[in-house]
Formats: structure tokens, sequence, C-alpha cells
């Protein structure tokens, strides 16, 4: 179950020949991270939206050639703002084991391995108030210290330090604890160790696979004989075993078996109807390879790492759950969608258990989108799980078979997204277009601001004229009396959502850029880090006069809150009407 890391470079746009843009240009579209303008709320009536689900449509021969006569594939994509299923994309091959399903299709039920640790990480936050992320994981899990009694030598090194693991430090993978109990190469019947000079182990001298490993009371009385990877917090290294006991947390704060609750807790209120959190007793709703029965194994302890079933429809369904808050309050799952950690890849990022992917590839502009990600890896079975918030999007890539791999459904995902991520930047444009570019204005007052849409992010502001004063001619005499002056010479001022609504009003901040294209290079190459232009998060709220910041604006709503009728710049202290 342990994710090859590297394979998610293709993902996060590394590696890939068709870039749109080096990462220099990209230093100067600088927009605040995240969604850069509304996501489009009827995705499926946009007509590049259609075009790109027809091109993904279009990959099955593409499918059938990669993973052969003998693995089954189902991708399933929603929008957080349509009830019904995106798009999809199935392959049935010819060979199959005759006592899971025929045909493969959104419904069909998968192993998803490792997608499981985002229910466990899920089932955490529906605890609520019971548990506290920042709590030691001793303090509910108490035996754990007692592992060390297993190890002969006892000291900073041979024995975890369970009192200072959070689960926060669990869920992201920064505890420093061990991956597996279960893999070990003694298991293999095969291995000679004195072919490649090791010694001989003694009985009992190595860990043992197979339902007995995957057992609990073998867990604690075999896991103090591993030893920790890292000091908490270090670095992180991947833990199958963390999730294992985020599990029994579940278990003992709840009085449920982990099972029950993440079916009555997730599965039920969702309606996820093909999920399980142990083998469906009729395996006609799954697809099962012909090669060998893995559907049938029971991962014991492991169930809360990687031992859900579901199918892409299912996934689909609770992508657009985390995106609309059904489950976890907005604040809640916004802060769960963050980082927790680096790693030495500049394109992936760790959360609570995301793999963040910082794809540069997927725009035209070459901006970055964050893909909060989760990828499972069992034998016979593939899952990779995503959702997009910038862009409203969930994606489920299930495979199984000989030619099920990580490889495979990475190239697979980065097909579908590129040409769909596109559409969907183009359907969020139209939509902006609509409801909010045009003309504002206020007559008595010799005032207005023109907002357009063009290739670029965010609304253009294409003029700004206050009580008959130019703002982008005076915006750098202005800046001059503020925190940091700035030029006019290359102004740019471009606004972008903030996420802050009421019912009738949405607030958006401004982002001035001044930076000259032409010094690009020279800036990037007089400091030590990357992109070091690109520092709009520092701007905000900086150039402010009686409370209010120059870079503030809040839009007016119809009774529909659909379409802007007046924008307020906020240092004006005025309101605009759109004409």
């Amino acid at each position: 179950m342990k994710t090859q890391y590297w394979a998610l470079l293709a993902l996060a746009g590394y590696g890939l020949a068709d870039k749109i843009v080096t990462p220099n240009t990209a230093v100067s579209n600088c927009p605040p991270l995240g969604a850069v303008l509304p996501p489009p709320k009827k995705p499926s009536k946009n007509e590049a939206v259609k075009k790109a689900l027809s091109q993904i449509q279009g990959l099955q021969e593409e499918v059938g050639l990669l993973f052969g006569n003998a693995t089954g594939v189902a991708v399933s994509l929603s929008s957080a703002y349509e009830d019904d299923i995106l798009g999809s994309l199935t392959y049935t091959p010819a060979v199959y084991n005759t006592s899971g399903t025929h045909v493969v299709d959104g419904g069909t039920v998968f192993m998803i391995a490792s997608v499981s640790k985002v229910f466990t990480a899920m089932g955490l936050l529906l605890l609520g108030g019971n548990i506290s992320f920042s709590d030691p994981i001793t303090k509910y899990v108490p035996e754990l210290n007692q592992l060390k009694r297993q190890q002969s030598v006892q000291n900073e090194i041979t024995v975890m330090d369970w009192d200072h693991i959070t689960i926060d430090a669990m869920a992201s993978h920064l505890g420093g604890v061990s991956g597996n109990l279960g893999n070990d190469l003694a298991n293999d019947p095969a291995f000679n160790p004195k072919k490649y000079g090791l010694p001989d182990l003694a009985p009992g001298g190595h860990s043992e696979c197979g339902a007995l490993a995957s057992s609990r009371p073998y867990f604690w009385t075999k896991f103090g004989r591993k030893e920790a990877t890292y000091s908490p917090y270090t670095t992180p290294t991947y833990s199958d075993v963390a999730y294992d006991i985020l599990g029994l947390v579940i278990e003992r704060v709840s009085g449920e078996s982990y099972g029950d609750f993440v079916q009555s807790h997730i599965f039920k209120p969702l309606n996820m109807t093909n999920s399980y959190a142990s083998k469906p007793k009729d395996d006609s709703v799954g697809f099962i390879s012909h090669e060998s029965n893995y559907w049938s194994t029971s991962m014991g302890y492991q169930q809360a790492d990687g031992g859900l079933y579901s199918s892409a429809n299912d996934l689909a369904k609770f992508g657009q759950a985390i995106l609309n808050y059904t489950l976890v309050d907005e604040i809640r799952t916004k802060a769960w969608l963050k980082p927790r950690t680096h790693t030495s890849s500049l394109g992936i990022s760790v959360g609570a258990p995301w793999e963040i992917c910082r794809a540069n590839n997927l725009t035209v502009d070459g901006r970055i989108i964050d893909v909060y990600s989760r990828i499972g890896d069992i034998p016979d079975y593939n899952a990779l799980f995503a959702v997009i918030p910038d862009y409203g999007l969930s994606m489920s890539v299930l495979s199984a078979g000989p030619k099920s791999n990580l490889d495979n459904q990475l190239y697979i995902a980065t097909q579908v997204l590129q040409p769909l991520v596109r559409s969907l930047e183009a359907a969020g444009k139209e939509e902006a277009r609509l409801n909010y570019a045009g003309r504002y204005e206020n007559l008595q007052t010799n005032s207005s601001i023109e907002l357009r849409i063009d290739e670029q992010s965010g609304l253009h502001v294409k003029s700004w004229i206050m009580n008959g004063h130019d703002v982008l001619e005076d915006y750098a005499s202005i800046s001059s009396f503020g925190a940091s002056s700035s030029s006019s010479s290359y102004l740019s001022v471009r606004m972008f959502p903030t996420g802050l609504e009421s019912r009738n009003h949405s607030a958006w901040r401004a982002v001035y850029s001044t930076l000259d294209p032409s010094a690009v290079q020279a800036q990037e190459n007089a400091v030590f880090f990357l992109q070091s232009g690109c520092r709009s998060w520092e701007t905000i709220d900086n150039l402010v006069y009686g409370y209010n910041a120059f870079d503030d604006f809040v839009f007016g709503f119809n009774g529909t809150g659909d379409s802007a009728i007046s924008i307020r710049p906020r240092a004006f202290q005025q309101t605009l009407t759109r004409v």
C-alpha cells in the first residue's frame, strides 16, 4: 500500500513534454493560491466541458491498449455543483474472473487500498470535539508505551517516543512510525539471505505475513520489535501502521467497530450503496482479476489503512461531499485540505493523508493548481482519488488486473485532467464574463470601473476612475505613502474571490502587480530560491485608507445571487452600479 512518490511527479506536471509555460513565465502570473474565479456552477452545460468529456470518452481505445485484455478500469468525475456524475470512462477486459461482474461501469466495486486512509481521516474529523489532533496518541492508546518492552536495548534510537507523537503527526505521516509489520524479505521462501551476505535469523526473528500479521494480537506482541524511522515531525515517512492505530482511536472514542463507524457515519449518509467496510457478500458486484483473488483477502486490523471497497461513482459522491462540506463544516474541511509538510520534491506536499500534487501544466497560464490526491496500491488493485477545490472537481480512477499499476493510473489521470481542467477554466471564465465583467459606474461622482475577462487569471481591472481621478495612474503616488511603494510603469490589477460571501454580497481582493516581465530572469538569478518574484500573498491588505484596503472590493448581487449588480471599492466608500 506504499505510494511510489516519484510516479506522482507526472500528475504534478514534472517531466512531461507538454508544459504550457516555463517557471519564470509563471512568476509574472502570481495570483493568491486558490481559485482565481468562482468555479463553474453548470459545467455539464458548457460547450468546452462537453468537448473535453467527449475527448475523455475517446480514450477508450488507448485505455484498452494500456491496460491489456485482463485489467478492468473505471474512472468517474463529479462537480460539487451538480448532483449527477459529470463524466466517466470505463473499460471491461476480455478476460476476468467470472465470479465477479462481467461488465465494468461506474458502480463496479473495487478494493481501494490506501484510499481507505481518507475515510479514516474523515472519521477522525467526525469525532468532533471528542478528540483533538494535537493530542498525543497515547491519550487514546496508552498501551503503545508498553511496546518498548519488546526491545532488548531501550534508548532514544530503539524505542518510539509515543508520548510526543500526536494524532496530527500520525495522520500526516510525520510521527516517524514504522511503515508496516507484515512486509519482510524473510517471509519469501524464494529469498536466500546468504546470497546477499545476510545472516540467518533465529526462530521468531522476523514478522509473519498473511492473516496472522493482520491480527491485532499479533501486532501487540510483535510491533515493538520495529524501531522508529525518524524523530517525530522531522520528515514525512509513509506509514500504514499509523493509520491502523488511528482506526483503533476511532473505535475507542466512538464505541463502534471501525467498519460499523465508516458504514453508518460516511457510507450511509452519502448514499454510497456500492461501498463496503469488508468484502461484499455478493462477489458479482465487483471486478475480480482472473489471475489471483486478493479480492477475498481479509485486511484484519489493517482495514483502516487499506481494507475498504468502493466504486468509482461512490468515490465521486464522496468527493462532492468533501467539497460541499456535507459531513464536516467548511472551516475544518479547508483546514484538512492543507499541507502538513513538504517532501524533497517541489511537486508534492503531504497532508492528512493527502498527497498534494502541485501541478503547473493543467492551465494555459501555468499557475500552480493543488490536486489533493490519495493513491492506493495492493496486489491486483490500484486506486486514485483526487479533489481539486479550485474547480469543485473530484476524480476517481480504479483498476484491477495484471496491468493495474500506478504508472498506468497516473497516465490516465493526466490525460483526463489536462483537457478537463482547461475546459472548467474556460467554463468559469464564461460564467464570470456573464456575472461580473463589464462596466460599473456612478455618474454623480464621475466614478467607473471596467472589468474584463481575458486569457490571464482573475478579473482584469481595465480602467478605474474615482471622483474624476484615474486610480491606476495615481497608484504609484498613492502607494508611496503606504508600507511599500510601487511603480506604475508595468501596473496590472487583477481581482480574485476570497471565499467571504453573504446572501447578496461577495468579497474579492485585488493584486497590484508591478513586475517588469523583462526583469524576471535577472531577479530569479539574483536570489537563492525559486520564483522569488511571486509574492502576492505578502501584498494583501497592505495599502489602507480609513481601515479599508485599496485591494478590497465587494460585489452586490441580484435576488438570485448569480449576477453582480454593483461593486464597492471600500477604500473610496462608494458603490458603483453595473450598466
